[in-house]
């Protein structure tokens, strides 16, 4: 039944926390079109803030996960290939920007005597390295899937190489949104908040798909 996956899918911290980031963005979606109306605009990005400090709150403590990967990885040291350093990087970034959302969070209400808005801003260019990592990860595999092609299933193939594209869509509209967050490239990219919203609605859309393919 989709109503029983739908709640094993609510169940996973994953499930819950990439639900609400295409929730939170799509609120900011709604306020950014309304702009013109304050009222209206101020109610959605009100509850846009909201959903995202409950997305923070999810992620309290995660970086754990992280640091066993990065010990997983370290008793790997003297064989690491180079794909295996760029996920190091990748988790490195993600270890980063989970542990700097913690500390904001934590700051921002006093809890520690920490500057929130200089936490947020580190914890965004951990975030946007992973992602950069974690999209030429994609682009790797997706290159190598071509030369197993003739090796591979035809339907096999397919559906590898649609979870691939779909994976580097996600990751590359992060890359985008963050970008806009950590201010490279300024003069260059400087996009609307109605575009870098939609592209977490996009990637929180994908993450969903994919956390819902992997119930049963």
């Amino acid at each position: 039944m989709d109503a029983d996956k739908f709640i094993k899918l609510l169940a996973t911290t994953d499930g819950r926390d990439k639900i609400y980031k295409v929730l939170a963005n799509v609120s900011k979606i709604v306020g950014w079109v309304n702009e013109a109306d304050k009222v209206s605009a101020k109610k959605w990005n009100a509850l846009s803030k909201s959903i995202g400090e409950g997305r923070s709150l999810m992620r309290m403590a995660k970086w754990v996960g992280n640091v066993q990967k990065l010990q997983g990885y370290a008793a790997k040291a003297g064989s690491l290939t180079s794909r295996q350093f760029l996920e190091i990087l990748r988790v490195i970034g993600d270890f980063g920007y989970i542990l700097g959302d913690n500390l904001a969070y934590l700051s921002k209400y006093g809890i520690l005597p920490l500057n929130a808005e200089n936490a947020a801003k580190q914890s965004k260019i951990f975030q946007f390295w992973g992602y950069i990592m974690a999209t030429i990860l994609d682009a790797l595999s997706l290159s190598g899937l071509a030369a197993k092609q003739a090796k591979m299933d035809a339907a096999a193939f397919a559906a590898e190489q649609q979870a691939l594209v779909l994976s580097f869509v996600k990751n590359a509209a992060d890359t985008l949104a963050t970008l806009a967050s950590v201010g490279y490239m300024k003069s260059m990219y400087n996009p609307s908040i109605g575009f870098t919203s939609l592209c977490g609605a996009t990637s929180g859309a994908i993450a969903t798909y994919q956390n819902w393919t992997k119930l049963k």
